[in-house]
């Protein structure tokens, strides 16, 4: 029916004659296209652009079996695609039906079908117009694409967008066939690219309207679950191929220009349960049940439906399949890998209703299945990004749920590490007869080895994801403290993957800062694990771990602990890391040390460049590393041996040109770090001739109490100099230390006094 013909197909820009197949893949390996699996989606992959390359995966080696060990199989797979070729529209019906029957995994099979030229003839059948063998040869494409090599050949021979031409057919299972097929072989940034500029985005968003669906009318119950059953196949192939085509930036946009934002959000409301337009309704009232399945839908006893009359209209009966509570749980997770990929964007996150959505992704996790937890938790931590996304997260009670999350990934584990194979009954307890059938072997029998169960790292990842982005809001970071998330993240401090104890350490790091938590850090004997985390490579991670520590040194137990380890030696040498965030983090850490350690001066001045390299973090251009070393400065100038050192590389002529700076934490680090240099003679004059003087008299009109205190006690320090005293009485400081004398802060008024008491001297001296 079907006879194979020469095609041209477009490769690198040239227009080229087809080959053999061997041929092919041997011109394919050597270019820049290779496909990745089609059976594992559920990672997240980087976004790509539209000229991206980055996540090309590299050609895996096929198995090459020689023609002396060929099986008769082989060669009866040949004379099938033979007969697909030139037999007549039975015997292609016929050849592709025992076809499917094969394992395409094999080997074996896999060759036959590439010398055979198996994908040209399938594609020479798809633009045929018989609809059967058009149905058989979608099947048998939907399973050779999931094997990497197919999905390549597929591409190379311009097969995507004849797929996508079936689309637009009229027939329902051919679409969903389709659709299928586009979700198994769109893995990658080409075959993204070709299927999106083939115009596949809007014709898979319409069939993810299952509502606007063609309706079988009939009073035939089985015939009207087979089509709502068709319909969600259809819909659940549809969301499969948007998720795959939802890495790449251009397709999401494609995506919502087409309107698949509502549908998205109208399917995630409505699977599981009744579609409400109630914001109120919340997922903290929801019970935990197991999601729906197919199987529960065919096994067994048939359930009830609820014929409309003849009167009811298609959108009524369309949404009341749609709200059914035993539809696909496929198509639920499907949807939500869509929506997880598109959580991302902020156009996405501010199109949709966040109370309804992410109320229903919050009943979602309630699910029985790790999967589903894995994407909603990915989601709602995008959502988190966003101040009013949390606020709305707090008041639907997610803490609970993402903590009733890890508590049941625990119980689960523990009960699984308890659990022991029972032992078979003694010999002499055995009947009489059954010890007489018995061979009793003479070797020694190994004990079979139970495996021991494992924690689920992308479940465990993304919900310390949330948990950490969710925990910037206060109300959040107070209710996970109550839930005890400190005490379960203690346990999983064990992990050996940087991107699962990254979220983890950074979520400790914001909410263990109360005391209960840090004694329950040194009881549970995690505080020698946050130092040895300090020796990693990791930017993320090490900034994690050097703020937890700066936490723990408010505990006194953990402070002694961390000066026997001598975990201030590992934190100056973070100095030096390449990376701001380290940088930042290990300064601030320094300035913990330095304000509660009594040996934080000592060791400081036992490293050799140390104090210079602090000093020199003054001129980076990342605000956060200047503020920190501002901080770690006033800190460690309290000693009047560090003081002496940190004058020597001229630290006060760089505090000098940070006072103009307009961040008020900046302000404040710096004029704290004035104030305790300027003790040092010397150091007073230096700031004056750096014009460090002037800005000073700025912050005391500041509506913020601790940078009015700063500056005050850096004025007080700064009027030892006799000029810099005629700089402040020339600048109008005068008035202003007067009314700071009449406030109610004790340290103000000390300070502004003392000012006072010494311009009033050199000025009357004068």
């Amino acid at each position: 029916m079907a006879r194979s013909r020469r095609r041209r197909v477009n490769c690198n820009g040239r227009r080229i004659s087809q080959q053999s197949t061997r041929s092919i893949s041997m011109a394919m390996s050597q270019t820049d296209y290779v496909n990745g699996h089609a059976t594992n989606n559920e990672h997240q992959k980087p976004e790509e652009s539209e000229e991206s390359e980055d996540d090309e995966l590299p050609i895996l080696p096929r198995q090459f079996i020689p023609d002396s060990e060929l099986s008769p199989q082989y060669w009866f797979l040949l004379k099938v695609v033979k007969y697909i070729k030139f037999g007549s529209p039975t015997a292609t019906l016929l050849a592709l039906c025992g076809l499917n029957r094969y394992d395409l995994a094999l080997p074996m099979c896999q060759q036959a079908l590439e010398n055979s030229e198996a994908v040209d003839v399938l594609i020479n059948v798809l633009e045929a117009d018989d609809h059967k063998c058009k149905v058989a040869a979608l099947r048998v494409l939907q399973n050779m694409v999931k094997i990497q090599h197919f999905q390549r050949l597929l591409v190379m021979k311009s097969g995507i967008a004849t797929v996508v031409k079936l689309l637009s057919e009229a027939e329902p299972d051919v679409r969903c066939l389709a659709a299928g097929t586009l979700a198994h072989a769109v893995n990658n940034h080409r075959s993204r690219m070709l299927t999106r500029k083939a115009g596949a985005v809007p014709l898979l968003v319409d069939l993810l309207d299952i509502q606007n669906a063609p309706v079988v009318m009939t009073t035939d119950e089985f015939n009207l679950k087979a089509a709502t059953k068709q319909k969600i196949q259809a819909a659940t192939a549809a969301a499969k191929a948007l998720r795959s085509l939802s890495y790449s930036s251009s397709a999401r946009r494609d995506m919502y220009l087409a309107g698949g934002i509502p549908l998205l959000t109208r399917l995630t409301l409505s699977i599981g349960g009744v579609y409400r337009e109630n914001p109120q309704a919340t997922s903290s009232s929801l019970p935990h049940h197991r999601a729906p399945s197919v199987a529960s839908t065919t096994i067994g006893p048939r359930p009830s439906v609820n014929l409309k009359p003849k009167s009811t209209s298609r959108r009524a009966m369309a949404a009341s399949v749609c709200s059914d509570s035993e539809l696909d749980f496929e198509l639920l997770t499907a949807v939500n890998g869509v929506i997880h990929q598109c959580a991302a964007d902020d156009i996405f996150r501010a199109s949709v209703r966040a109370d309804m959505l992410l109320g229903q992704l919050l009943r979602h996790m309630r699910y029985d299945c790790e999967t589903l937890q894995t994407l909603c938790a990915s989601t709602i931590a995008h959502f988190a990004e966003d101040e009013a996304n949390r606020r709305v997260l707090t008041q639907l009670k997610a803490t609970e749920t993402l903590v009733w999350v890890l508590k049941q990934g625990e119980y689960l584990l523990q009960m699984a590490s308890n659990y022991t194979i029972p032992r078979s009954r003694p010999e002499d307890e055995q009947p009489l007869e059954l010890q007489i059938q018995i061979d009793r072997p003479t070797s020694h029998v190994e004990e079979k080895q139970v495996e021991k169960p494992q924690v689920n790292i992308s479940l465990l990842k993304a919900v310390s994801t949330a948990v950490w982005k969710l925990s910037l809001s206060p109300e959040a970071r107070d209710r996970f403290r109550q839930l005890g998330i400190v005490r379960i993240f203690i346990r999983h401090l064990n992990q050996s993957t940087e991107e699962v104890l990254l979220p983890i350490v950074s979520s400790i790091s914001v909410i263990g800062t109360d005391p209960e938590s840090l004694a329950l850090l040194r009881t549970e004997r995690a505080v020698p694990r946050f130092v040895w985390l300090l020796s990693g490579n990791h930017p993320g991670l090490l900034s994690a771990a050097a703020l937890t520590m700066a936490n723990l040194t408010a505990d006194v137990a953990a402070l002694e602990l961390l000066e026997t380890i001598d975990a201030a030696r590992l934190l100056w040498s973070l100095l030096k890391h390449p990376s701001p965030v380290v940088q930042a983090g290990a300064a601030s850490a320094i300035a913990a040390f330095s304000e509660r350690s009594k040996r934080a001066g000592e060791v400081a001045r036992s490293l050799v460049g140390g104090l210079e390299l602090l000093v020199s973090l003054l001129r980076a251009p990342e605000l956060e590393v200047v503020t920190a070393a501002a901080a770690a400065v006033a800190r460690m100038a309290t000693e009047d041996e560090t003081l002496a050192v940190l004058s020597d590389h001229h630290v006060v002529t760089l505090l000098a040109s940070l006072v103009r700076h307009k961040n008020r934490d900046l302000k404040l680090r710096v004029a704290e770090a004035i104030a305790e240099c300027c003790r040092w003679p010397g150091n007073p004059a230096q700031l004056g001739q750096g014009g460090g003087v002037k800005p000073l008299i700025g912050y005391l009109r500041s509506s913020h109490l601790d940078l009015r205190r700063a500056a005050a006690k850096a004025l007080h320090q700064v009027s030892s100099d006799r000029e810099n005293c005629f700089i402040l009485h020339h600048h109008g400081a005068v008035m202003l230390l007067l009314k700071l004398v009449g406030c109610g802060d004790v340290e103000i008024q000390s300070a502004a006094a003392g000012c006072l008491s010494n311009i009033r001297n050199f000025i009357h001296n004068a």
